[in-house]
């Protein structure tokens, strides 16, 4: 069901506000209340799309009320027995007419006040998305205890790990951010997951990005609705938008350990060379495996123009980089924990370097877009 409340008449709006929402009874009139002040002083036409999953509490009644007593232009849409944030957002982006769009929380942690300063950075700069970032200097989180900030931090670092695209980015997990609508591929969005952002940014035609500085409020009315099913939900995600490239290099990688046993015990236990020797023979032709591996499967989408052959020795240095810092981490934990574990970490650690260098330096894939 679309309610509509046309009162812009034939103009177009410049930007549409996407508020999606689910049992927001508590704070809805006073979100719509300030965005429609936020804007006051824009000198075109803006609408406001509220989406709402069809709220146990009434919250779209509420929200059409609101609309009609303060006179806002823009719709309704009710989704009956949908669920999701991402599709919520999806869907009123669909029906979007603005040149801009601003997708916000209806909760008030994401302030109304920063909308007008956000895409007045978008016009004078020719930005093609705003975040709305916390982490960027002047910008904050109020009130998150310690374990909250833990796992934001942990979200952003394992995004940023998988996803090439937005190593750049300070926040790429924000809910509260402004892009122009023709630099997105909306036929390439799923909404699986909870932060549609890492979607808009991977599959659009995103260049110049600025993260705007802004304080996120604690809530004040109603609870957060991270759970369980988000976090997972968030997994997939990134695994999918990263084309589960790191799946694909970690069994890459375990195939490089069966080449090289396989050629080290023949040619140790069978020829008879020394080990020395024979472990350069194995590891050489087990790191010539990977690449091939990874070069026709892992990386397949994204090989550069770089020749095959420099590509191979690209490759070898990240070996000897992730090495190294596997060999340092095992060696410097050992002195603090079971000498097993720390080289169970010091693997990892070796691990993580060499997919992150590899995939940036050998196959190109560093963002080439611009944030700031």
């Amino acid at each position: 069901m679309i309610i509509e409340k046309n009162r812009c008449k034939d103009q177009k709006p410049l930007i549409s506000i996407v508020i999606p929402t689910y049992n927001e009874a508590e704070v809805i009139s006073e979100t719509l209340r300030r965005v429609k002040d936020s804007l006051k002083d824009l000198d075109r036409c803006f609408e406001i799309i509220v989406v709402d999953d069809d709220s146990p509490d009434g919250t779209w009644r509420i929200a059409s009320e609101v609309f009609d007593k303060e006179d806002i232009n823009g719709k309704i849409i009710v989704r009956e027995n949908v669920r999701g944030l991402g599709t919520a957002i999806i869907d009123g982006i669909r029906s979007s007419e603005g040149e801009y769009v601003c997708v916000i929380d209806a909760d008030l942690q994401h302030p109304p006040e920063e909308i007008l300063r956000m895409l007045k950075k978008a016009l004078e700069e020719d930005y093609d998305l705003v975040i709305a970032s916390r982490y960027v200097k002047g910008g904050d989180v109020e009130g998150w205890r310690l374990h909250r900030r833990i796992i934001s931090k942990t979200a952003v670092f394992i995004a940023r790990l998988l996803i090439p695209h937005i190593r750049g980015i300070k926040d790429p997990m924000s809910g509260y951010f402004l892009f122009r609508k023709d630099r997105v591929r909306i036929d390439r969005l799923k909404g699986d997951g909870m932060k549609i952002l890492l979607e808009i940014i991977v599959t659009g035609d995103i260049k110049k990005i600025y993260e705007h500085p802004y304080i996120f409020h604690r809530r004040v009315r109603g609870k957060s609705k991270l759970g369980v099913k988000e976090i997972i939900d968030f997994i997939k995600q990134i695994l999918r938008l990263s084309d589960y490239k790191i799946v694909k290099f970690g069994l890459v990688g375990l195939s490089g350990i069966g080449v090289n046993w396989g050629i080290l015990i023949p040619l140790r236990d069978i020829i008879g060379l020394p080990l020395p020797i024979s472990y350069l023979i194995s590891l050489e032709i087990s790191t010539i495996s990977n690449f091939i591996f990874n070069d026709l499967w892992t990386f397949s989408k994204n090989r550069c123009e770089k020749s095959w052959l420099r590509r191979l020795i690209e490759y070898h240095s990240t070996l000897f980089v992730g090495l190294a810092i596997n060999y340092v981490a095992t060696n410097l934990l050992a002195f603090t924990t079971y000498y097993l574990i720390a080289s169970l970490i010091g693997i990892l650690l070796g691990f993580i370097a060499n997919y992150i260098i590899s995939s940036e330096f050998v196959w190109g894939l560093r963002s080439s877009r611009k944030s700031y």
